[in-house]
């Protein structure tokens, strides 16, 4: 193939984008929250895109020395949520976290001030890709408009995004239920935007997705998305075997 061929391409999901570029998800997202390249195209209420703009977008910014920088820093989150996840805030150090990333301690610090400012990160970099996993994961069930009068089956997808990182989700409602406002101001956004996200196949393409009508709507299917993971957390399977 040419190499002005791939510039046709359209309609590719976040999986295609770091299929072609080879750069992790988390990185992709840090870059578009970093204005370094342009947002996903939104299709639809629940459906965003990408071409190959962004791709090209990407591995410019791969190219430059500034991507170093962005780099350890996504090497540093992508090692905080793996440690998040497995054990508590307690439990996890700076330096085991440095040690998972491959860096000297010190090199953390350049990064982040402080062991809170990595378990925020990690939780708003976890959140960054909630949208598009869940996308996936509708999908998966046979798409957002099959599913938009199916409140269950938009709860079990929604229940299969969240259960790998509910570890993280039960640590942060903990630090807020003692009273810790930073992490009581975040788990408020971190509802809020798991509402919007499983509100959004049930609102009108032509509804602003961001606002109280698609957290309204997906109100009651977290409820039944968390329900759903506390089912399988006494169960053998997490998730059961044929949503992975």
């Amino acid at each position: 193939m040419s190499a002005s061929a791939p510039s046709e391409v359209t309609n590719l999901s976040l999986s295609d984008v770091v299929a072609r570029t080879g750069v992790p998800a988390s990185t992709i997202h840090h870059y578009r929250r970093s204005g370094l390249i342009p947002p996903p195209l939104r299709q639809s209420a629940n459906r965003f895109v990408y071409d190959q703009r962004h791709v090209a977008a990407v591995l410019a910014v791969r190219a430059q020395p500034a991507a170093e920088h962005h780099d350890c820093r996504e090497r540093i989150v992508a090692a905080a949520i793996e440690a998040f996840k497995t054990r508590s805030y307690a439990e996890v150090s700076v330096s085991d976290i440095a040690e998972a990333a491959h860096m000297a301690k010190g090199n953390v610090y350049r990064y982040f001030p402080s062991k809170e400012a990595l378990l925020t990160a990690a939780i708003e970099t976890l959140l960054d890709d909630t949208t598009e996993r869940f996308q996936s994961a509708l999908d998966s069930l046979g798409g957002v408009a099959g599913l938009s009068r199916d409140p269950q089956k938009s709860a079990l997808a929604l229940g299969y995004v969240v259960a790998d990182v509910m570890p993280i989700l039960l640590e942060l409602g903990a630090r807020a239920a003692k009273g810790h406002e930073p992490s009581a101001e975040l788990a408020r956004r971190v509802l809020r935007t798991l509402a919007m996200t499983a509100g959004r196949p049930f609102i009108a393409d032509d509804v602003d997705g961001e606002g109280e009508e698609a957290i309204q709507a997906g109100l009651p299917v977290i409820q039944a998305g968390f329900a759903t993971v506390l089912t399988w957390s006494v169960g053998t399977d997490w998730p059961p075997d044929h949503l992975t």
